[in-house]
């Protein structure tokens, strides 16, 4: 005979139990990135590719049975606001890790409170200053392939091409900045000199006087530096001046919102790149073509667009941050020490690999050199050696 009794009881039980479950709480991420702003570009579809991350972890149980909510906190490109946002995320939401800013300047204004706060944040900012020194950011790391990366395999591609001299325009926030000084230090090591440099203020509207100096100079090519609507103008006033000289652009310059301000005057422009949109040119042996061909697949089913490349360094970072959650459990200090023992990552950005001295992640064997041809981004011609 059945005890009702105990039947009831175990069924209580079991009820509690299953509510315990349901009302677990989640495991919070926090977002800084832009949906607004100058550099609204490069943040929105960071933060579209951060949450399809979030969305197919879920979708696959969670992490241990818990769901995962991502806090974006839109700081509309502006480091101030930036601050305070981070303040939220850490105080109010409890996050125990953050999607950071596209903006490497917001990056370094919140820095600093990241490293007092001892929560990781993998920030969308491509300059390496961001992570350095080590010692001194145990908690920041990097999505992006950073300066450092795109820059020498830029190099390589000039000294393959002949070019020995060339010229920088870069803008003056610290993405330019840093990005000038990166190329001044690795130039030398690649036969190249640097024979000029001209930097113009983030809003102008015009940088036809800076490039008017660089047409006097002994330039074999010219580089462009910048994000937002700068770099397109500066696109259109290098094309109006007639320079001829092959035309140099930062990894910034690989989103489509560049292609639609640039227009015609983009064509023939040479960047350093993430694969994503040589995808399927890339060889079957490529480690980060599966990766490359699912994520872009989820991300049209989703979104009905192709990712841009901000996309992939937004799922990556929240990628990244939630297998450290999966290994070290929701402690903000172990998903730091998780992620510094990131090896051979496979993500759609680039194979990462952290370490106590390099939170970079990234190596120059996930850049590609692409051509701006016909409106669309495509592998450049190999230079002859």
């Amino acid at each position: 005979m059945i005890d009702w009794k105990k039947s009831l009881a175990t069924l209580v039980l079991c009820a509690a139990g299953t509510g315990a479950a349901i009302a677990q709480e989640p495991i919070k991420l926090g977002g800084l990135l832009e949906t607004s702003g100058f550099i609204a570009s490069l943040g929105q579809p960071a933060l579209e590719g951060a949450q399809l991350a979030v969305e197919q972890v879920n979708a696959a149980g969670g992490i241990n049975g818990r769901k995962v909510e991502l806090v974006n906190l839109n700081t509309e490109s502006d480091n101030t606001k930036t601050v305070s946002a981070l303040r939220r995320l850490i105080s109010q939401e409890k996050v125990v890790g953050i999607v950071g800013p596209s903006s490497s300047g917001s990056n370094f204004a919140i820095v600093d409170a990241v490293e007092r706060a001892k929560v990781p944040m993998i920030g969308i900012g491509a300059t390496r200053g961001i992570v350095l020194p080590p010692e001194q950011r145990r908690y920041s790391f990097l999505a992006p392939l950073t300066d450092v990366v795109v820059e020498t395999v830029m190099l390589e591609d000039m000294r393959a091409r002949g070019i020995t001299r060339i010229a920088m325009l870069h803008s003056d926030v610290a993405f330019g900045t840093s990005a000038r000084d990166t190329l001044l230090q690795l130039a030398g090591k690649h036969g190249i000199t640097v024979v000029s440099t001209e930097v113009f203020g983030n809003a102008d509207t015009d940088m036809t006087p800076q490039l008017t100096k660089i047409r006097g100079t002994e330039a074999q090519a010219v580089v462009i530096w910048a994000t937002g609507p700068g770099l397109a103008i500066s696109t259109k006033n290098y094309r109006a001046l007639g320079l001829k000289q092959p035309l140099y652009l930062t990894h910034a310059a690989n989103d489509f919102n560049y292609l639609r301000l640039a227009g015609e005057a983009a064509n023939g422009a040479l960047l350093p790149s993430s694969k994503i949109y040589v995808t399927a040119e890339l060889p079957a042996g490529d480690a980060q073509k599966p990766v490359l061909e699912q994520f872009v697949k989820a991300y049209e089913a989703k979104y009905g667009k192709q990712p841009a490349t901000f996309a992939g360094n937004g799922y990556d970072a929240a990628m990244l941050l939630m297998n450290a959650v999966r290994k070290a459990g929701d402690q903000p200090g172990a998903v730091r020490d998780a992620l510094e023992q990131v090896n051979n990552y496979v993500g759609v950005t680039a194979v990462y690999a952290y370490g106590p001295e390099d939170h970079f992640g990234t190596k120059p064997e996930s850049v590609q050199m692409l051509v701006v041809d016909e409106g669309k981004f495509k592998l450049a011609p190999k230079a002859a050696n």
